[in-house]
């Protein structure tokens, strides 16, 4: 069996529709996996509200006290709910761990087939100074109270966050090895005829207990017996005639709970690390998700499954999970951009906005090739995107460079608003724009903007042209064509493409008012690339401003009575100088966003950007995923 499906209504930031009745709908409908599922998403985005959901309903394999409080109903002050309710719906029963559960269990036809299914329910009222909690289970909406033992098989394993290892397996009163061991089915006293049989380690610490007894013997002649003598010696001293009680040395706690409170689990005789200590603890509690003897349901929910875990190890953990842990099923929760990109897609629960969004197969959009492209290049860089607020999809290096320079100007720093930005390499965005499009039509409400390349070469391109007019005439239907097909509507307005007017992002740049500046930083990357040191010197770079000083002013002379005079300057810094010399599209937008950074005159470039048609799906783009300018971004060139 297995947890199939959560429910919650007024609970924590779950509220519902209307007043909290049962026929409203719940806040929170989620559904789970038999094997691994991993909540992934950014701090308060109900994670925890869901884990604790979860462990108030079943309780832990720990026995924890589970203490309500104000806070666990929805809202806040006169708002605030006066019930919560929370529902666990279990699937996937075997006849054997269907037996204990009969009287509550209902059923659901599957493929032709009837299965058991079984609805576990956890009311609270908020009463005047307590709370009144409320666990019953059965197939209708009243169900009946579950009694102890099967509430004990449906307790889980559960590790909190930042929790401390150490701690918890050192041996004494409280110790948490000593609780996996009780529960496990190796250490449950066999009954023979009622009467509960002597547990082995009982046996060895009786036979010890004989040893030690002899050792102290106050007839066996030994320095041993005769301290414990002349203990007794004293003794009958202190007590009353007729008290003939004598005192005897044994290993303290003979009976099997007291014996596991005073084992330890040790990896090394040296203190071990808090990361070495949490992966022990780790493997001692999934010992009671393991073996076909375990009775009852078997749910191991890790918190921040990271902690204190450097990157190999969280790949290495959670590659167990993946592929040896099946025994049981998993839940876990993370802010690990590691383990957001190691993990197979479809099995990752997008937490945001009090709302749950699973990404396999049967909620997103996605298909079977796009699972296999992200699959290989879902990288840890890019699965920023199930924790930002806002994602700009680039296809390459220069956009990535660029993109938070000029939102750095236009007053939309990308860190403010949480935005990352996702390098496809690639024009291959479908892959990655399906991920926030889901069948249902709802919006994960992640702002999403696509950032492409047109990628039509201009009239200068075509040097052996005889009619200029008609070609470009085919140069614009081509770009309406492509505007199309790049540009399409994804269907959900938060996912939106913004492509550039001509041909690529260095063109555009090329052909708007910083064409001087940007065409400095070709150059400069030019030399940057035939430098021994990769750093060209002060006089390689002064060649290099007097450069672009004498080939703009050459360039503006030669075509300065000509229509397509900036076309003509953005085909030669681009097409001719940068495509032909293969300069480095990542150097120059280095060095031409460390201008932009550098240049003191924030106002005048902030203006030249906003009103360069050619610039303004990137502006665009930005807005998009932020917030809009509150200026009106005029159509008409500006060329100072």
């Amino acid at each position: 069996m297995y947890l199939s499906e959560l429910r919650l209504w007024n609970f924590r930031k779950y509220g519902t529709t209307g007043g909290g009745s049962d026929n409203e709908r719940p806040g929170l409908c989620l559904q789970l996996e038999p094997g691994l599922n991993i909540l992934i998403g950014e701090n308060d985005s109900g994670k925890t509200a869901i884990i604790d959901a979860i462990r108030y309903t079943l309780g832990t394999q720990s026995g924890e006290w589970i203490q309500y409080e104000e806070t666990d109903f929805h809202g806040q002050g006169d708002s605030r709910a006066d019930s919560f309710k929370i529902e666990c719906i279990f699937r996937g029963f075997t006849h054997a761990e269907a037996g204990p559960f009969l009287e509550w269990l209902g059923f659901e036809e599957v493929d032709g087939k009837k299965e058991y299914v079984l609805h576990l329910r956890l009311t609270a009222q908020r009463k005047p100074e307590r709370i009144v909690p409320d666990l019953r289970a059965g197939p209708d909406d009243i169900g009946t109270q579950l009694d102890g033992e099967a509430r004990t098989r449906l307790r889980v394993t559960y590790l909190k966050p930042l929790r401390d290892a150490e701690n918890e397996l050192t041996a004494g009163r409280r110790s948490r090895f000593a609780q996996i061991l009780r529960a496990h089915p190796h250490f449950q006293k066999t009954v023979v005829d009622g009467v509960p049989q002597q547990h082995e380690l009982e046996r060895h610490i009786a036979e010890a207990n004989e040893k030690i007894r002899k050792h102290f013997d106050p007839d066996g002649g030994g320095k041993a017996g005769v301290l414990l003598r002349t203990l007794n010696e004293y003794l009958v001293s202190f007590f009353i005639e007729g008290d003939d009680r004598s005192a005897y040395i044994r290993i303290a706690g003979s009976e099997l709970p007291e014996i596991l409170k005073r084992l330890e689990l040790l990896l090394e005789n040296n203190r071990a690390g808090l990361g070495t200590m949490n992966l022990l603890f780790i493997a001692a509690e999934l010992l009671l998700l393991q073996g076909d003897s375990f009775p009852g349901l078997r749910l191991a929910m890790i918190e921040e499954l990271e902690a204190h875990l450097h990157p190999q190890a969280q790949l290495r953990l959670i590659h167990f999970l993946t592929h040896k842990g099946t025994a049981g099923q998993y839940l876990l929760t993370t802010h690990s951009t590691t383990l957001g990109a190691s993990i197979e897609l479809k099995k990752l629960v997008i937490c945001r906005d009090d709302k749950v969004f699973p990404m396999g197969p049967n909620f997103t959009k996605l298909e079977p090739k796009n699972y296999g492209f992200l699959q290989r290049f879902l990288d840890a860089t890019k699965a920023n995107l199930f924790f930002a607020k806002g994602v700009l999809l680039v296809e390459g290096d220069a956009e990535n460079l660029l993109m938070p320079a000029i939102a750095e100007l236009i007053d939309r720093p990308l860190h403010r608003y949480g935005v990352s930005i996702v390098n496809v390499g690639s024009t291959a965005f479908s892959h990655y724009e399906n991920v926030f499009i889901r069948k249902d039509g709802q919006s994960i409400g992640i702002r999403v903007a696509v950032v492409t390349d047109l990628d039509v070469k201009p009239l200068e391109a075509h040097a052996d042209c005889d009619d200029s007019a008609k070609k470009i005439a085919e140069i614009e239907a081509t770009k309406s064509e492509q505007l199309a097909k790049r540009g399409l509507k994804t269907g959900d307005s938060n996912v939106e493409r913004f492509v550039a007017p001509n041909w690529t992002l260095e063109y555009e740049i090329a052909l708007s008012g910083f064409r001087r500046p940007f065409y400095h930083a070709v150059l400069l990357a030019q030399k940057k690339q035939t430098s021994k040191t990769g750093e060209p010197k002060k006089t390689k770079k002064k060649e290099v401003l007097e450069k672009t000083k004498t080939d703009i002013a050459s360039w503006e002379a030669q075509w300065s009575g000509d229509l397509r005079l900036y076309e003509r300057i953005a085909w030669e810094i681009y097409g001719v100088i940068m495509l032909e010399s293969r300069i480095s599209k990542a150097i120059t937008a280095q060095e031409f966003a460390a201008w932009l950074y550098r240049y003191p005159h924030k106002n005048k470039l902030r203006e030249i950007i906003t009103q360069e048609p050619s610039l303004r799906y990137l502006i665009d783009a930005i807005c998009h995923v932020t917030k809009p300018l509150a200026e009106n971004i005029s159509d008409e060139n500006n060329e100072s």
